[in-house]
Formats: structure tokens, sequence, C-alpha cells
């Protein structure tokens, strides 16, 4: 009898030690499923309210006309402060969620202040010479509270390592070089003024844009003195040297064919080697990239994004172009001077430094 009592207890006994271990083990589960439906539930409630806010989705433009969204994204470098609103004008995704380029962009070197003008210049990874003489001239602002900044368009180096190391040293030292995902070819130019356009219109704040080459007088403190006085418009400004009733060209060099431009003149633009761009319209454009094909040739492609949204070129003698390279001679009414040698750069810079610090002290601004 008592060896059969034994043997009974200890059957119930493994019984309710099974049954405990199905409950927990049930328990557990439940409590797992209760916590992955409530983040479930939380994350969709985060997502409907960044829609809401605009944080997430991409803006699909009501008309060919209108290409732009107020959005409450910031650029990645803006600072908070009392002068600066919640919400800008760029792409309707949050600036901190972007993650891939519209063009071949691969830079995302972003500007560390807020600024009221940024210079693009178009330029060639062996062009290391003419890149050293702007950053010692015009190209740099030294002011505490800096209102330019100035970088350069440069495209890939290919299997030349040697040039390839040298850009990224360049890079490196002076975090001034926008590198894009193309050769540096003639008829991929119009590839490198987009990616130009993306880096600053993701990767800066700023007011007016100026694109220029590398072989190009700049005369920064005036030009800067004239958008930020009553002439310059803040919106829908394009400004420079007019090129009116262009042919288009079929042979040689700038040929371009049927199929890429069927007109035999090009719509009213302004020369590559220096225009000026209101931010509302780099960010217009930079949005238009994948509506309107490229063409070959980079300035007319301006000029065609511009004709699309309805703004007109506003000409100016103050840009310069096509000078004689041989003469040097400054003039302080110009904003603008192409083409000039590195001699005569530095020569032009000279005389631009001399005029500012002959100036009676309250007629300069620093």
């Amino acid at each position: 009898m008592k060896s059969a009592y034994s043997c009974k207890f200890s059957v119930t006994a493994t019984t309710c030690l099974f049954l405990c271990v199905i409950v927990s083990l049930s328990m557990l589960c439940i409590s797992l499923w209760l916590t992955s439906q409530g983040l479930t539930n939380y994350v969709e409630t985060m997502k409907s309210q960044l829609k809401e806010e605009g944080q997430v989705g991409k803006y699909q433009p009501r008309s060919r006309k209108s290409y732009v969204e107020t959005t409450q994204g910031r650029p990645l470098d803006w600072e908070q402060s009392p002068d600066h609103t919640q919400t800008d004008e760029g792409f309707s995704d949050s600036w901190h969620e972007v993650r891939k380029h519209r063009t071949r962009l691969l830079t995302r070197t972003k500007c560390l202040q807020r600024l009221f003008l940024v210079i693009l210049v178009s330029s060639s990874a062996d062009a290391y010479k003419s890149r050293m003489v702007i950053r010692h001239t015009w190209g740099v602002d030294n002011a505490l509270h800096r209102k330019w900044k100035t970088v350069f368009l440069i495209g890939v180096t290919g299997n030349n390592m040697l040039l390839s190391d040298r850009i990224s040293r360049e890079a490196q030292i002076f975090g001034d070089i926008i590198q894009g995902d193309y050769s540096e070819t003639f008829a991929n130019k119009v590839f490198k003024i987009q990616s130009g356009f993306e880096w600053a219109a993701k990767y800066c704040s700023f007011e007016y844009l100026l694109k220029t080459d590398d072989d190009v007088f700049v005369n920064t403190r005036a030009l800067v003195a004239f958008l930020s006085g009553d002439g310059a418009p803040k919106a829908a400004f394009y400004f420079g040297h007019l090129m009116h009733g262009s042919p288009v060209l079929r042979t040689g060099y700038y040929a371009v064919s049927k199929e890429d431009h069927p007109g035999d003149v090009f719509k009213d633009y302004l020369s590559g080697g220096g225009y000026v761009l209101s931010k509302d319209l780099v960010l217009n454009f930079t949005q238009m990239f994948d509506v309107v094909k490229p063409l070959k040739i980079d300035d007319a492609y301006i000029g065609i994004l511009a004709a699309e949204v309805g703004v007109k070129p506003i000409s100016t003698h103050s840009f310069v172009m096509y000078s004689n390279k041989e003469s040097c001679v400054y003039d302080s009414n110009l904003f603008l001077v192409r083409p000039v040698t590195h001699q005569c750069m530095v020569e032009l810079f000279d005389a631009n430094q001399r005029e500012i610090l002959s100036q009676p002290k309250e007629g300069v601004e620093y």
C-alpha cells in the first residue's frame, strides 16, 4: 500500500509541473503578442502623424508649373535660432530622411552655417591650380559671419588613382569638393550642374546661387552687396549674360541632335560662365530634372527649365563674357569677367582689395 501511494503522488506532481510550464509559456506568448501589437499601433500612429506634418512621402506635382511644396523639414545644417522659421521650401521628403540622390551626386558634405550666396564652380579633376588660385583670391569669405561659400564641381577620375587620391586630399583639407558620378566630358557637363544644384538644395541654406567656371574672376563682395540691395528680387531671379537667338548646331563639338532638341534656335538663356539664381528656382529646377530631359548644352538646358516655369532671364552688362584674355584691367562696375588667366585673376583681386581698403570706413561692408 505504501508503495502504491508513493507512485500516485509522483505522477500528480509531474502533471502539475507540466501544467505550470504550459501556462507560463502561454502567458509569455500572450504578453509578447500584446507588446508587438502595441508597437505596431504606435509605429502606425507615428507614421500617420509624420505624413500629416509632411515628413514622410513624396510630393506629386500638381502641374508642370508647380514643382515646389512648403514642408516642415529643415536643412541638415540649419541651427535653431529666433530668426529661423520651422518651415522651408524644398523637397517634400524630410531633410533628415533623404537617403537617395535624384541626380548623379555623390557628396554629402553639409554647409556648416546659413549662407547668403552659394557659389558653384564648374571644374575638372586635373584643374588643381585653377582651384588653388580661386581659394586664395575671390573664392573665400574670411569674415567671422560668412556670407558666401565656394565649392568646386568635379566628376569621377576613372582608373587614375593618383588623381583620385589628390581629389580626396583636397576634399579633406578644404572641404569644398562636390563630386558626381560622371566622367569629365563636355556632354556630361549637364550632369555636373544637376549634381551641384541638388547638393545646394539638400545640404545648404542660402538665398542665392552663383554658377560659374574656374577661369573666371568674380567681384564677390560687390555681387553680394548688389544682391543684398533692393535691385535684386528674392524670387524668380535668373541673372547674367544673355544669350538670345542662339542657333542649335547640328555638327561639330557643340552639335545637338534633332531628337534632343527639335527646334533650330534655343530659348533665351544666360551664359554658363556665370549666372545667378534665386533659391526658389534652384529648388524648382532640381525637382524638374526628372521631368525635362538633360541637354548637352548645359546653360541652354537651364534656360529651358526657366522657360518651363515662366521665368525670363535678366541680362546685365556687369557679367562680361568672351573678354580679351590678354587684357587685364580692373573695373569696379563689373561683377564677373571671363575668361582670365591665373595671373590676371590675382591682379584683379589685388586691385579689388586695394579699392576696398581705400574706401572710408563707413563705406566698407565687412
